[in-house]
């Protein structure tokens, strides 16, 4: 299968690249023609800063469009979650097609969703892309599609009752919240007729504690999921629990080494690394050998869910640039939150790193009510045994951290 896979993907990156050179004046000055898979990886790889420089220089879309504007259908842009500049981003017909046909195709059929599911999408739909797709994919499946947008915490909670919603599409951090606000109403969620839970923009519903909170709190099954604005959606949650399959079929994907540079050849087919991506079908606003940022551990080894594609064990382990140092030890949110989920006295957390006399100092801000404040030593204790090193923990009231719609912000930088 892996050869059929690779001479589909080359196929389709020759045809792609030679559009680009013809037309795309992003990438006309630094791509070369592909004929074979050594010319891809002589490629440079693509950056997010290129990107958003590439932008800034020539607002408002910058030059990294195949066609002219008139081709152009639908209009997204990037979170903007981590401080930076947003990015615009534009679609053609054909590659909007494209993103809701991998959405039903891979991202719901891999978690059982079907036409006869009330799917519940508890976003805002601002221009983020990911509400979108979700909202259209399940559109594709002839699903009865329910939006939550422009609603409070407590009528998303009281619709999702009401109209007997199936499946619930939101961040993991967002879950819990709504389980939260169950909890304040005397509700119990595991018997509402939601069975199916489905998570991006966080690592969270890959992480087993997180997981196993949700599931027993909506008494369902939870999906992870992953995709980029700028790049598309790229992996559907294991139907066994074990991480995220990657959609190669649609995508190129390579793992580069924690540490290499943009030496041609450093790339690996599968281990730990960074996730680099090249996307197949979204030929009118491309990124080609894209650097994500995001750090997997890729497999192919064969998954016990029977899927033949790459399987990123645990989902996405972290950010590159969301890592942090503790006494010389290199620690990513993902590793504090499996450890912080088995705790439930803790209702959320949020990590607070600063520099002090040129040594790094990190205190993990935890939500505790204050007769459960004993909580903090026991993991405190159970963090330096599992994780190598001492962290200081300190409570706040309930209600204190934000529970952002999208991407929560886990590590804040003083």
């Amino acid at each position: 299968m892996l050869d059929q896979i690779r001479d589909h993907q080359l196929a389709r990156v020759r045809v792609g690249i030679d559009a680009l050179l013809a037309s795309n004046r992003f990438y006309a000055k630094r791509l070369h023609p592909v004929r074979t898979w050594d010319d891809f990886e002589r490629l440079p790889f693509t950056t997010k800063r290129e990107l958003v420089a590439d932008q800034a220089a020539e607002p408002p879309f910058g030059t990294n469009l195949t066609y002219p504007l008139e081709h152009y259908v639908r209009l997204h842009q990037t979170s903007g979650s981590s401080g930076g500049r947003p990015l615009r981003w534009l679609d053609t017909a054909d590659s909007w097609e494209w993103w809701c046909r991998i959405w039903a195709e891979h991202v719901y059929a891999a978690a059982g969703v079907s036409a006869s599911d009330r799917v519940f999408l508890a976003f805002s739909f601002g221009p983020f892309i990911g509400f979108w797709s979700a909202f259209e994919g399940s559109k594709r499946l002839g699903a009865l599609t329910m939006t939550g947008g422009s609603m409070t915490t407590e009528q998303r909670l009281d619709a999702i009752l009401e109209l007997d919603a199936t499946v619930l599409v939101c961040t993991p951090t967002y879950a819990l919240r709504l389980a939260d606000a169950a909890a304040s109403a005397g509700v119990d969620l595991a018997a509402s007729a939601i069975r199916v839970t489905m998570h991006a923009g966080e690592v969270g519903a890959s992480i087993p504690a997180t997981r196993a909170l949700i599931e027993s709190t909506y008494g369902a099954r939870c999906y992870d999921h992953t995709g980029m604005s700028e790049l598309g959606p790229t992996g559907f949650g294991c139907p066994d629990g074990l991480g995220v399959h990657l959609v190669e079929n649609e995508f190129v994907f390579e793992v580069l080494p924690e540490g290499a540079d943009q030496v041609p050849g450093r790339t690996i087919p599968d281990g730990r690394g960074e996730l680099v991506a090249t996307n197949l079908g979204r030929w009118g606003s491309p990124v080609v050998r894209y650097r994500t940022g995001d750090v997997v551990d890729v497999t192919r080894a064969g998954c016990s869910c029977g899927s033949e594609l790459p399987l990123a064990r645990g989902g996405i382990l972290g950010r590159v640039d969301d890592m942090f140092t503790v006494r010389g030890v290199n620690l990513y949110p993902a590793q504090v939150e499996e450890v912080v989920r088995r705790y439930p006295d803790v209702i959320e957390f949020q990590i607070t790193h600063r520099r002090e006399s040129h040594m790094d100092e990190v205190t993990l801000v935890l939500e505790v009510e204050p007769s459960r404040h004993a909580v903090l030593d026991v993991l405190s204790t159970e963090l330096r045994k599992l994780l190598g090193v001492r962290v200081a923990c300190r409570a706040v009231d309930p209600g204190t951290l934000l529970r952002p719609e999208l991407k929560s912000r886990r590590v804040v930088r003083l």
